[in-house]
């Protein structure tokens, strides 16, 4: 007969020590901790106490229920969760799910449940030990945010759509205009210079002849304006030829300016709106060099970059102090307008400069509408 061994009182205090920190640690982890048989019900063997406070029932309450879990799954995810349930019950492999839980006051609450399969020695499945951690707030702020990237690419879209409005009526006034001065004003200066040089013929007095001879050149030289200003309206290139051949056009169009190269790294030709748009930045930053920088060299470069076209226009001009760029600076007033401009294509435009080093411009203008991320961010 055997004999009972009294425990000690050290045994048991250390006992009783442990069981207090097992407590401790299982009911002070903000989560549910659970065991569950291995069936389609997903039955609580055990409810860890944290269950009263998230979803409002007792531990007793969720054990007395097999079915509990199942009837608490909301109705959008019980089919997914319940897939996932039967996978891991056949493969043994680890169960993990997002899904929600109708609490017992009908709140709906997020949970990220994972668990693992506990075998005996034999290698035959006992039970799930696992987890339920409460990810409501985190589904929320998802929620807001995915709202707020909605809006954000409405807003996108919809400054798209008007950017390409704006642009298409400037650029159909621009044609109209230019029609207009093609039509009229250099035919009948054309005209008068025919007339002019008819009268040519007929003159004989050396003082008249070089008078007529200066209204001539005048007259050509109207003419030659004119047809720069029809290319400033609206270059032909641009539309036929792309951004880089009309950029290449434009600057070799002007007597006396800087050396220039165009450096052209396109993947393909940015859209017609975006297209105009860089060309305009390129134009005003063009004619503040010109104007101002008493530059010898300027280069262009135009690369494909995430998503859309970064342009750069650098010269070795006097440079200036951009401290002021907050107001128009003298002689620089397109400055502001390129920086609104790519603003509203959805890009960002900057400038760098400094008294005797010269100046760049450079501006990205998006291609794609991101879908997942907004806007591209501004360099540091």
């Amino acid at each position: 007969m055997s004999q009972r061994i009294p425990l000690s009182p050290e045994f048991m205090r250390g006992l009783k020590e442990a069981e207090a920190t097992y407590r401790y640690l299982v009911e002070g982890i903000p989560a549910i901790l659970y065991i569950d048989a291995v069936d389609d019900l997903s039955s609580a063997l055990y409810m860890s106490p944290q269950v009263e406070a998230i979803l409002g029932f007792t531990q007793e309450e969720w054990l007395a229920d097999p079915g509990m879990w199942l009837s608490r799954l909301h109705e959008d995810d019980r089919e997914r969760a319940m897939v996932e349930n039967r996978r891991s019950n056949e493969t043994g492999e680890p169960f993990r799910c997002e899904y929600r839980l109708i609490a017992a006051d009908g709140r709906e609450v997020w949970f990220l449940d994972e668990a693992v399969l506990v075998r005996n020695e034999a290698d035959e499945p006992l039970f799930w030990r696992g987890f339920m951690f409460d990810v409501t707030d985190k589904r929320h702020t998802e929620e807001k945010l995915r709202w707020s990237l909605d809006i954000l690419r409405r807003t996108m879209q919809e400054r798209r759509a008007l950017l390409t409005r704006l642009e298409e009526a400037q650029e159909e006034e621009r044609r109209r205009i230019a029609a207009d001065i093609h039509d009229d004003s250099i035919q009948v200066i054309s005209a008068a210079d025919l007339q002019v040089q008819a009268l040519l013929g007929g003159v004989e007095d050396p003082e008249l002849r070089r008078g007529m001879d200066e209204v001539h050149e005048t007259l050509k030289l109207a003419a030659e304006r004119l047809r720069r200003l029809l290319f400033e309206l609206r270059p032909p290139a641009l539309d036929r030829e792309g951004l880089a051949a009309a950029l290449r056009v434009y600057l070799g169009g002007a007597e006396g300016g800087p050396e220039f190269s165009v450096e052209d790294r396109l993947e393909a030709e940015p859209p017609p709106e975006i297209r105009t748009v860089l060309f305009r930045i390129a134009q005003e930053a063009i004619v503040n060099v010109r104007k101002h920088a008493g530059a010898g060299r300027l280069r262009v470069t135009l690369v494909s970059e995430e998503g859309g076209v970064r342009m750069s226009i650098s010269d070795d001009g006097r440079g200036f102090d951009t401290s002021g760029m907050a107001a128009p600076v003298p002689g620089h007033l397109g400055l502001p307008t390129m920086i609104e401009r790519a603003e509203l294509a959805g890009g960002w435009c900057r400038v760098r400069s400094a008294p005797g080093e010269g100046t760049v411009v450079e501006c990205w203008l998006p291609i794609l509408v991101y879908a997942d991320a907004g806007e591209r961010p501004i360099p540091a």
